[in-house]
């Protein structure tokens, strides 16, 4: 790596501010000093000139308050400038750990210099920007081959035989597919269309719907996600595993969005998003019904899912799964992979592959059926203008550094039991 030095230094503070901050630059560490007062936008710009040939850098930086603040009230960009000096393109540094600023950025075409802004907003706190650095570094491919399948079984089938349906079509990904890194299979899908009540289709966590996995787990060295009905102290809930490719168990979620069905049964929810790292990147799970509520993809996103994995039973409504889908993922700025297993209620509903920008790179009507995607967790979707224009964004990243939690709780209605 090769330590890249500042050519100029400025600041900025918002031309018709009645509260100016005190800016001070010291060895290595710059102020933002306000006293208790005053809250508008003020920052310190580094400049930094690239040098030709490099394709990526990372930006770093030690942030230090003397209270507690919000992290959409203090924070770093990076600013891409083309040769004539217009702003191309803009990128917030991610938050690690409480106080460290840190992002590892690709450059942008016909990028030609850059700035770092060191800015603190919307808050009296003063804060010291410590250590700021910028690095030329290896901007590495992360490729993944995802596998995400169609399977609904005939009706009056039995656990045997969906089984068996799975088995041959696990088969065929494994003659189909070269080392498929995760498969997605649907939601209960080895009590799928059996008609058993829910004492006769529970299983524990390593029971013989996980072991049956774990095999093939192990055979494609391949990730498997599925979900089934799972007794554990006497509770049911319904229950993803995420096998991985040494056939152990790498994660479980609790489906925590139950339909009134479910509830009726005697399920329990889960109460957490859970995100797993994987060798091939970090993937969350929401479970069918999970997915008709935008918070659980957030929730997902914030807690640092780049791949979201929907095991469906059924989606019936093409407006919701040619729309809402794309919109999960646009919104969160995520890989989307969406399995399925009903019969064809209105039209046949596929089981897809989404990308962030809200484009299908796989699908499959097939029953049963596979489609696979090989995507690049290292590849950027930039849109034009969102929040920094006129100059390019990425989704993904704006909507996690500009949320404003504390304003979205309302004032959400508690039942008197």
């Amino acid at each position: 790596m090769r330590k890249i030095e500042k050519y100029e230094c400025r600041t900025l503070i918002p031309e018709y501010s009645a509260d100016v901050p005190e800016l001070k630059t010291g060895e290595r560490c710059y102020s933002i000093i306000r006293r208790g007062n005053g809250k508008t936008m003020a920052a310190h710009l580094l400049f930094y000139m690239l040098p030709q040939g490099e394709k990526a850098f990372r930006f770093s930086v030690r942030a230090e308050t003397e209270q507690a603040v919000s992290p959409d009230r203090l924070g770093a960009v990076v600013n891409w400038f083309d040769a004539s000096g217009t702003v191309t393109a803009r990128d917030y540094l991610h938050w690690k750990g409480e106080n460290m600023l840190e992002r590892l950025l690709p450059v942008p075409a016909g990028a030609f210099s850059c700035s770092l802004e060191l800015f603190s907003r919307w808050t009296s706190a003063d804060v010291v920007f410590h250590e700021p650095e910028v690095e030329a570094v290896e901007w590495k491919k992360r490729s993944v081959r995802l596998v995400t399948t169609k399977v609904n079984p005939p009706g009056n089938s039995t656990p045997e035989e969906n089984l068996h349906l799975i088995s041959g079509l696990l088969e065929r990904i494994g003659d189909g597919v070269e080392r498929p890194d995760l498969i997605l299979l649907p939601e209960n899908l080895n009590t799928r269309n059996t008609g058993l009540s829910l004492p006769e289709r529970v299983q524990t966590i390593d029971g013989t719907y996980f072991r049956f996995l774990s095999g093939f787990a192990r055979r494609l060295c391949s990730c498997i996600v599925t979900t089934f009905a799972e007794v554990e102290n006497g509770a049911f809930y319904n229950t993803a595993v995420l096998i991985g490719r040494d056939g152990k168990l790498a994660g479980k979620y609790r489906k925590v969005h139950l339909t009134l069905s479910e509830s009726e049964a005697g399920f329990l929810p889960g109460d957490s998003f859970s995100v797993f790292e994987l060798d091939c990147g970090r993937v969350g799970i929401a479970t069918c019904w999970d997915n008709w509520f935008s918070e659980s993809m957030r929730m997902l996103m914030l807690n640092g899912a780049e791949i979201v994995l929907f095991p469906l039973a059924g989606d019936g409504d093409p407006v919701h799964w040619e729309h809402v889908w794309r919109t999960r993922a646009m919104d969160n700025g995520v890989y989307l992979a969406a399995s399925i297993s009903q019969g064809e209620a209105k039209e046949p509903v596929p089981a897809r592959v989404i990308r962030p920008d809200g484009t299908v790179c796989a699908e499959t009507r097939e029953n049963p059926g596979y489609a696979v995607a090989e995507i690049d967790l290292s590849k950027r979707f930039p849109t034009y203008w969102l929040s920094v224009g006129p100059a390019m964004g990425e989704g993904a990243s704006l909507y996690r550094m500009e949320r404003r939690p504390e304003c979205y709780c309302g004032s959400a209605r508690k039942e008197k039991i």
